[in-house]
């Protein structure tokens, strides 16, 4: 599988709810990181704390979808991915924003991921 379905396998798991395949799509040793201007933000690493990363999108979220805009490779071993976010904070009601996701992929695996967000506050 190359790197750009890998990412729009994840994409796709992500949409349907099923985090375990999204897991299945990382690196052992993945380092992920999402801006603090998320409620969700932060950094992780490994699988359990993507996982992490996972569950608190659970917990701040009562739904949070994804619009696919494009996604492309940039290189052998990176992807980019643009995309909507829109959903309901359990904490404020509707809340959404634009990003861009850069995947850095090894052997069918992602190693990387950074979120990279344009928002005026943070969302809470």
């Amino acid at each position: 599988m190359d790197n750009v379905a890998t990412v729009n396998g994840a994409y796709e798991a992500f949409g349907r709810g099923d985090v375990a395949s999204v897991l299945d799509a990382l690196a052992d040793d993945v380092e992920w990181t999402s801006p603090l201007t998320l409620p969700h933000g932060g950094q992780f690493r490994g699988k359990s704390g993507v996982g992490e990363f996972f569950q608190g999108i659970g917990a701040l979220w009562t739904s949070l979808q994804l619009e696919i805009r494009g996604v492309t490779a940039l290189s052998a071993d990176s992807v980019i991915g643009v995309v909507t976010a829109t959903g309901e904070l359990r904490s404020g009601g509707p809340a959404g924003y634009g990003a861009a996701h850069v995947f850095t992929l090894a052997d069918g695996k992602v190693t990387g991921f950074r979120e990279y967000v344009d928002l005026d506050k943070p969302l809470s």
